[in-house]
């Protein structure tokens, strides 16, 4: 008896260790790769959308590149790069309003990790100043010029920010930063 609960103690063991180190390189790829937080907010909102009871090619549409009058991919003007938001959801009565997720967590990450509030504050301006970044890149992509005909385009576009912590942080940072957003055609979101 004594054998196997020795046994079963090093193997629970061995399995929480791995299981923190899978959690700590699943961190360090999400504070470190933006790529890699991108795709994650877009599982995180893709996730909603079917716990939704939303469907794929019906209700909503997943990074389809878009494209002018002759079928020309539209390219972004400040990046040259494919126009392709994370999603487009499908109203019944014809409009369209585009949803980008888009996760800022470096700062974020720095501000709660420290108790120095020197650096706090310095971590705060910088997750602020990576909202209003991809605030700012939102609101220059005029996507409604783009849209599948019989469609419109809603009057903004959804940045769906998956972590509230961050977006409550960023407002506590600023607490105008919803309404300028929405003043620039973005509504700010999370779950």
């Amino acid at each position: 008896l004594k054998d196997e609960l020795e046994h079963a103690v090093r193997n629970l063991k061995e399995q929480t260790m791995s299981i923190g180190d899978k959690a700590d390189n699943l961190a360090d790829a999400l504070r470190g790769r933006n790529k890699t937080q991108g795709n994650w907010g877009e599982v995180i909102l893709d996730n909603l959308f079917t716990s939704e009871g939303l469907r794929e090619g019906r209700d909503y549409d997943r990074e389809e590149t878009l494209r002018d009058e002759f079928g020309h991919a539209v390219l972004n003007e400040d990046t040259d790069r494919r126009l392709r938001p994370d999603f487009i959801l499908h109203y019944p009565d014809g409009n369209d309003i585009v949803v980008d997720s888009k996760v800022v967590l470096t700062a974020m990450y720095d501000y709660y990790s420290t108790d120095d509030e020197t650096l706090k504050a310095e971590a705060m301006v910088r997750h602020l100043a990576a909202m209003k970044e991809q605030v700012r890149k939102l609101s220059r992509k005029d996507y409604s010029r783009y849209l599948k005909p019989g469609h419109r385009m809603l009057d903004y576009v959804i940045m769906f920010v998956p972590v509230y912590s961050a977006l409550r942080l960023a407002c506590d940072a600023d607490r105008n930063l919803w309404h300028d957003a929405y003043a620039q055609g973005v509504l700010i979101t999370t779950e």
